[in-house]
């Protein structure tokens, strides 16, 4: 049985409960060193790789409650609100300026639009007071290879001379600016792969890029890098935290270079693109080397639809960013992703002997004695049929 208790901020177990074998192919924490992997490390610093800002931020109250929240600006698709976009209302967030947190809400219903809080925005709260995420949607169909001539791309992103829109562009709503908070949403790409021929079926749901962002109760859905995480340079961090949510793909559905955490959230593989039998990738983390915390997984749930085959799907590869193959690697320089997976329950589709697959650069997975940097993830206290307990 698991025993709670509470340090920092985050929930640590009893060192009594679920015990894995740890092994060269699936690496456990000891109970010593998953004390250094908690949410508190995770969230406590940011800013420049190198000479990191610490703030030891704890956003684990979450969004708060929304019916406490007195709307700024307020959104209705049926034009029964004062704006009928979400984009239309953050614009005049932007507009009026100031450090005050600025309260949006979002009327249920299905919003049809790119969305992009500017790196100028002051902090703002998105929310819808359905609680019900899936009522209240803000979806967009944009994918890597997209024509980019005639394209609506998010404005977030600017101006491109490129024949696609792009991975990162192909963003349905995109968050620059800091202290951002978004609460019983969902954000989704509707794209559907093979409309335009490419190896890169990408199709990005939500791209976080600025620091201090908290979502809660929210739904990103898509296939291929539905989640990007990441600021818009590799030298600095930025944090996300994403409480009591839920998060679909296919292959690579989370990625980036970005320092995120996922409490009590619901992480679920979808089959229905890619076939029962297809063999695919959740996480898929670009870390800088100096930087020591990626993507942490904690009390959460990872599960599958789409009848997909037991012992299947990757817990993660490391995405290489920017490296073409091996030949390119560059040990201690080249990106080396990180992700822990703790206390929570993985289904039986997750592979059991060798759930960390090849990077995207095609370095072999490695624990330690490694021609290349050795792979950095690991598991602790994990339970269910795809946990090897």
């Amino acid at each position: 049985m698991k025993t709670a208790a509470f340090l920092g901020g985050c929930s640590l177990f009893a060192a009594t409960a679920f015990a894995a074998t740890s092994t060269a192919t699936r690496p456990q924490l000891s109970n010593a060193d998953a004390r250094a992997y908690t949410i508190a490390s995770y969230m406590a610093s940011f800013g420049t790789i190198g000479s990191l800002t610490t703030d030891n931020w704890d956003p684990t109250g979450g969004v708060g409650s929304v019916s406490g929240f007195r709307a700024n600006y307020a959104v209705a698709a049926d034009g029964s609100a004062q704006y009928k976009t979400v984009q239309a209302a953050i614009d005049a967030a932007v507009a009026d300026g100031g450090v005050a947190r600025k309260y949006i809400s979002v009327k249920a219903g299905t919003y049809n639009e790119l969305v992009c809080v500017p790196e100028s925005a002051p902090p703002i709260t998105l929310y819808s007071l359905d609680a019900n995420a899936n009522n209240t949607v803000i979806v967009y169909n944009n994918a890597n290879p997209t024509p980019a001539s005639g394209a609506k791309t998010n404005p977030c992103m600017g101006t491109s001379s490129n024949a696609t829109v792009g991975t990162v562009r192909s963003a349905t709503a995109m968050v620059r600016a800091s202290n951002f908070n978004a609460r019983n949403l969902t954000f989704k790409n509707s794209y559907v792969e093979g409309t335009f021929a490419d190896n890169n079926q990408s199709a990005v749901a939500l791209a976080v890029r600025g620091d201090k962002a908290i979502l809660e109760n929210v739904s990103v859905i898509g296939n291929q890098d539905t989640l990007y995480l990441g600021a818009t340079n590799n030298t600095t961090v930025i944090r996300a935290y994403f409480k009591n949510s839920f998060i679909q793909g296919d292959t690579d559905f989370i990625f980036g270079a970005g320092t995120a955490v996922f409490h009590g959230c619901t992480i679920q593989y979808t089959a229905a693109r890619l076939g029962a039998r297809a063999t695919s990738y959740v996480f898929a983390p670009s870390t800088a080397p100096d930087n020591p915390h990626g993507f942490l997984a904690i009390n959460s749930t990872f599960n599958a639809t789409g009848n997909a085959s037991n012992n299947s799907t990757h817990l993660g590869r490391a995405w290489d960013q920017g490296v073409s193959g091996t030949s390119a690697y560059i040990n201690g320089s080249s990106p080396n992703g990180q992700v822990v997976i703790r206390d929570s329950s993985l289904g039986a589709h997750i592979r059991l002997a060798d759930p960390w697959g090849p990077s995207t650069a095609g370095r072999p997975y490695c624990s330690s004695k490694c021609a290349y940097s050795a792979n950095r993830f690991f598991e602790y206290n994990n339970t269910g049929a795809g946990s090897g307990n």
